[in-house]
């Protein structure tokens, strides 16, 4: 299984020289652990880039495994009235106790039935998690409950600082790279949720300062792969590479890809840098990095 979000900024694609900084960082943090950003579209961004390989969950309900196809149109409406053909017909969304959803299950460490879900991938962070619960309480009208994995507010069980005040808990925060200061990169004319490399252009570089709290979290680069071409990528964090990566040929046109994740320690004031390097006629895509504690 496999697929995950997107926030829609300003492009800050006029600014070049002086690193980019995230003035307001609530834009940018998705949301505390536990949490969804706004932004994060579970269809396109979790079920139909993680779900959605050939082989897996798409193409009808007759080539899908398991019947289940979670990437054609109308995911929601199934999703809602299927059950599961390998859990005594569990149903894939309870329809009164959310955490009793089967699909739920599968992606947990120990599912009732079958293999832990996405298979072969990592387990699905925290906010991800939180997404999909989302989603599913959405599509059904029910609440989210905290046995179904989301922490309700107030209740983080988290101890005050022995001063009384307020100590900054990391956050997931996502940087998208049309808000970045881009020197070589320009904000897509096609799309303008991304940057690509113009036409001719052999390389370029997006630039923001992190200004989230210290620690450590698991850094996912999402780009764009292409048909005609196989650019490269480098993340660089304070100056030390942490992620490079070729970005693979696309089966046909432009498919959406993600890459890590990585560890990394980020300080308030590190400065977040993406290398792209076209090739062909392949022009290093990217849409937005993600930080997750």
């Amino acid at each position: 299984m496999a697929a995950r979000l997107t926030l829609l900024l300003l492009a800050a694609a006029a600014l070049t020289g002086c690193p980019g900084s995230i003035e307001d960082p609530a834009r940018f943090r998705a949301a505390a652990a536990g949490a969804c950003p706004p932004s994060f579209d579970v269809e396109q961004d979790l079920f139909a880039r993680t779900c959605g390989t050939l082989g897996c969950h798409t193409g009808g309900p007759t080539l899908a495994a398991a019947g289940l196809d979670l990437t054609t149109a109308g995911v929601g409406g199934r999703l809602l009235e299927q059950t599961s053909v390998e859990c005594d017909g569990r149903p894939m969304i309870h329809p009164t106790d959310l955490g009793q959803s089967y699909l739920l299950d599968k992606l947990g460490e120990d599912p009732a039935c079958g293999d832990p879900m996405p298979q072969g991938l990592p387990p699905l962070n925290g906010t991800e998690r939180a997404c999909l619960e989302q989603y599913l309480a959405e599509l059904s009208g029910l609440e989210v409950q905290s046995d179904a994995g989301v922490t309700p507010a107030g209740d983080a069980g988290d101890e005050p600082p022995p001063d009384g005040g307020v100590g900054p808990a990391p956050e997931a925060v996502t940087v998208q790279a049309e808000a970045m200061t881009l020197s070589g990169y320009v904000v897509d004319t096609a799309d303008a949720t991304l940057i690509r490399l113009p036409d001719g252009t052999t390389s370029g570089t997006a630039t923001a300062t992190f200004e989230g709290a210290a620690g450590s979290y698991a850094l996912r680069l999402h780009g764009v792969t292409e048909s005609d071409g196989a650019p490269r990528v480098t993340v660089r964090v304070a100056g030390e590479v942490v992620l490079e990566e070729t970005y693979p040929l696309a089966a046909e046109g432009l498919e959406p890809r993600a890459f890590g994740p990585v560890d990394v320690a980020l300080s308030p004031g590190d400065t977040i840098v993406i290398e792209g390097a076209a090739e062909a006629n392949a022009w290093a895509r990217v849409d937005r990095l993600e930080l997750t504690p």
